[in-house]
């Protein structure tokens, strides 16, 4: 069958054999995309059959299905007329890696962070319920999501009515990284079905599994069963995360996400980028850290792809640890760790970090306590998803008392402030730092001082005042002032973002009239808008000119198209500035 033609009313029409058929056509087509384009092929390989499954029994969009994070929907995607697409997969503005609502009536929510679809489908279920509407929420929930504090409060209130609630929870043993804790002992064991049947239906859940969650018509069968009881049911299945790749079997974490690969060989697949990269440094300053250190710990939740932990977890398993896809967890331990003296390095992505927001401002920074927040992927971050980009970093978390924000110059500066935070951290503290590879030479701020204000390139005519990770932008942005309006700017690296480097900072805004700030951060509460609110304290009447992301959510895109649509590249700001200047 041509799968650029397929839909869901042929889906409908086939048997099971050729249905099998289908899947298999589907798991090559699937397997030989990504090889060109990369992507979440492992998850994906997962949720295969169960998905053919929901089309044939489910009616799509009347039921609503909410795959739980997203990454697991190609199956889903193929099926509603979207194979033609994946060749976009990974480029800007192409097909989503995750589930967005622009593609189409079947993906009815936006989702990229974990946990989302147990919640909103009993809003749907209730909303079914009390309108008499002949349709079911269907929740597909997999690679650990399941232990997001979310899900949790779904299922608790799931069942607090007759809800039309499906929950098919895709059982592979995997997170990103393999799971951890509790509910992996229930739904692990040759006793798996029995206790995972007194959890579910303790809380008043009808419950139904199956150990083959590749077998199309065994899952039919059983949705089928399902579908006529229309009332809060559990359906768990058991699937092989990557099923079908051999190459995943080996992969750290089965080929969850990867760059273009080689299929038959592995040659290529990595989980991350590549290079030179802020991460990288970071982790290896860490792992020469925790040898000299012996009460620093490491933390992360499901991550440790993002922060190059897994050499860390290897060889320090009773310190560096992954507690699963629970970042509100991972911040509460660091807190109670933190409280019996130890000093943790809570190591997160930009856009799983600010879930836990409440615990970094309840528990850590009300207490002042002594935990280190690396967080990787600030600013512009790739092609996940326009949730995934770092642009609100500086704007929530400069509002929290007691936080202290680093932005490294450069590499050098990050192995420095890691190895002074090891030897004493004084209070909480974020350190952030960019996603993509450092390109070229790495342009390095040898003046660094105490103060968090490093000077970079000298100049008489006015101030570039930036981050590290737009250092680039306002070298070429100086060069082109100098050539084409004849004047020369200064350019500063602000370090410490709070608290401002005041003395420093305060004798730049005495020198210069004319302040320039870039950020790859929303311009509402940034860096901008702390230099102005000091400059108005300090009754410094100058002419800043503030350049960062507009109030919106920004394409998912790499470094350079994302700076092309914000108009934060050096030619777009230059255009702005010079009939001011």
């Amino acid at each position: 069958m041509n799968l650029e033609n397929l839909s869901i009313e042929k889906i409908k029409k086939l048997d099971f054999k050729q249905l099998d058929d289908l899947a298999s056509s589907m798991k090559e087509f699937m397997i030989d995309s990504t090889a060109i384009t990369g992507g979440h092929i492992g998850a994906n390989l997962s949720s295969l059959e169960i998905s053919i499954a929901l089309h044939k029994v489910f009616n799509s969009p009347n039921d609503k299905f909410l795959f739980d994070v997203g990454h697991q929907a190609y199956a889903h995607k193929i099926i509603t007329g979207r194979a033609s697409r994946f060749k976009d997969l990974n480029k800007y503005k192409g097909m989503a890696r995750f589930v967005e609502q622009r593609e189409g009536p079947h993906d009815v929510i936006d989702v990229s962070h974990a946990g989302t679809s147990i919640p909103i489908a009993t809003g749907f279920a209730k909303s079914f319920l009390d309108n008499g509407t002949d349709s079911h929420a269907v929740a597909i929930i997999g690679d650990g999501c399941i232990v997001e504090g979310m899900s949790f409060e779904g299922l608790n209130y799931g069942v607090q009515e007759k809800f039309p609630l499906v929950i098919i929870l895709i059982d592979n043993s995997w997170a990103i990284a393999p799971n951890v804790g509790g509910i992996l002992k229930l739904t692990s064991g040759n006793n798996w079905e029995n206790k995972s049947r007194g959890y579910f239906e303790g809380l008043g859940y009808n419950y139904f599994s199956e150990a083959d969650g590749h077998n199309i018509k065994k899952l039919t069968g059983k949705l089928e069963q399902i579908k006529k009881i229309k009332e809060p049911t559990v359906f768990h299945i058991k699937t092989v995360k990557g099923n079908g790749l051999k190459i995943a079997e080996k992969h750290p974490y089965r080929m969850h996400y990867s760059s273009p690969f080689n299929r038959e060989t592995g040659d290529g697949a990595n989980p991350t980028v590549t290079g030179k990269t802020y991460a990288g440094e970071g982790a290896d300053e860490i792992y020469k850290l925790m040898k000299k250190h012996k009460n620093l710990y490491v933390i992360t939740p499901a991550t440790p792809y993002s922060n190059n932990l897994d050499d860390l977890i290897k060889d320090f398993p009773k310190r560096a640890f992954d507690v699963g896809m629970a970042e509100q967890q991972a911040v509460g331990m660091a807190v109670g760790m933190a409280l019996e003296g130890n000093n943790v390095f809570t190591c997160f992505q930009s856009t799983f970090m600010q879930r836990a927001f409440d615990q970094i401002y309840h528990d850590a920074c009300c207490m002042n306590l002594p935990v280190t927040f690396l967080v990787a992927r600030t600013g512009f971050a790739g092609y996940d998803s326009p949730t995934h980009h770092g642009l609100l970093d500086l704007s929530y978390l400069r509002s929290i008392p007691n936080l202290k924000i680093y932005f490294p110059s450069d590499t050098n500066d990050l192995r420095k402030i890691l190895s002074e935070r090891a030897q004493n951290s004084d209070g909480p503290m974020a350190i952030l730092h960019q996603y993509e590879p450092i390109q070229g030479e790495e342009v390095l701020v040898d003046d660094r001082n105490e103060s968090g204000l490093s000077n970079y390139e000298n100049g008489d005519d006015g101030c570039l005042l930036v981050p590290g990770n737009v250092l680039n932008t306002a070298i070429n942005l100086k060069q082109k002032i100098s050539k084409e309006l004849k004047k020369e700017f200064c350019i500063k690296v602000i370090r410490s973002i709070k608290p401002l480097p005041e003395k420093a900072l305060f004798e730049t805004l005495e020198k210069f009239d004319t302040i320039i700030t870039i950020e790859e951060n929303t311009l509402i509460g940034g860096l901008g808008s702390a230099i102005l609110e000091f400059s108005n304290e300090k009754k410094l009447h100058k002419h800043i000119l503030r350049f960062g992301t507009p109030d919106k959510f920004v394409n998912a895109g790499n470094t350079k198209e994302c700076t092309a649509e914000c108009n934060l590249d050096y030619q777009s700001i230059f255009d702005a500035i010079k009939k001011k200047i």
